[in-house]
């Protein structure tokens, strides 16, 4: 599906920026459209899902829903809509690449062909890196939605006891070394004994699994790699997190890296950790 302007008409437009938005699924890139729109950016989207294609068309000026493996028609389009500033943003996990593994070009397969191995930062860097050879600027998420990242201390009326925060504490530095060899980015423990680690199934699907196989509450750690390259994949949490969290019992912990994951739906998360006696908590390796 193809709605776009032509490249005569995008030249003779106001003189604003065009931000070409590679969009994944979820929230968070509509709502990264409607901070650049605020900001003075004309937006154009590139739709990776469904999800990101229903999320995005009423925000657009142009928008084109297509796989990620199609590189040449995508850079091409974004080309031919005047794109200066590019940002990735929302989810795309692994699953949904394989799905879409015979819809993938020649231009693709050259690029991928370069790289040792075939990890998200690897991927993310080299199409990050192919986009900026075609003369556009690969922007952070954060420069748009920079009131997403939580500061260091407790956001929710329950505080972690100090039992909870040595889980925390063993929790981050496991939840770093996963995310180092690039795992995942989020584990989940209970009493010093690491419960569920994320892999393909992503963040969502080990923390059920974490609370079924514990029986109850648990505490979530979520961090970032340790060398994240913040313009691409920066982790996030929001309300599927929590409801992932639910048990039988009230309470648990979710813990995320001060300053490295983004809170979408903050103040709707506070509220409903309240209701069920979860506390979450922004922790900083030091």
């Amino acid at each position: 599906m193809l709605s776009s302007l032509t490249q005569k008409e995008q030249k003779e437009t106001d003189g604003r920026r065009i931000l070409g938005i590679i969009a994944g699924d979820g929230k968070l890139p509509p709502m990264l459209a409607q901070s650049a729109r605020e900001k003075g950016y004309k937006v154009v989207s590139l739709a990776l899902t469904d999800d990101a294609l229903a999320r995005m068309q009423p925000l657009c000026d142009a928008i084109l829903h297509s796989p990620p493996g199609l590189l040449s028609r995508n850079i091409s389009y974004l080309k031919n809509q005047g794109v200066q500033d590019v940002v990735f943003i929302g989810k795309l996990n692994k699953v949904q690449l394989l799905r879409n593994i015979l819809k993938i070009d020649l231009t693709a397969i050259k690029e991928m062909s370069k790289l040792a191995n075939l990890n998200d930062g690897s991927i993310q860097t080299a199409v990050g890196g192919f986009m900026e050879s075609h003369g556009m600027r690969v922007v952070t998420q954060s420069e748009f939605l920079p009131q997403l990242f939580p500061s260091v201390g407790v956001m929710t009326k329950k505080q972690p006891t100090a039992a909870e925060y040595v889980d925390i504490e063993y929790g981050y530095k496991i939840a770093k070394e996963l995310a180092r060899m690039e795992i995942g980015q989020t584990v989940v423990v209970r009493d010093r004994m690491i419960i569920a680690i994320e892999a393909i199934e992503g963040t969502d699907e080990a923390i059920k699994r974490g609370v079924q196989l514990a029986d109850g509450p648990v505490v979530v750690v979520k961090v970032a790699r340790p060398v994240q390259d913040q313009r691409f994949d920066i982790p996030a949490a929001g309300m599927r997190t929590l409801n992932a969290m639910l048990s039988k019992k009230p309470g648990g912990i979710l813990a995320v890296a001060a300053g490295e994951v983004m809170m979408v739906e903050k103040e709707e998360m506070i509220a409903f950790a309240d209701e069920h006696q979860i506390s979450i908590v922004a922790v900083s390796g030091e």
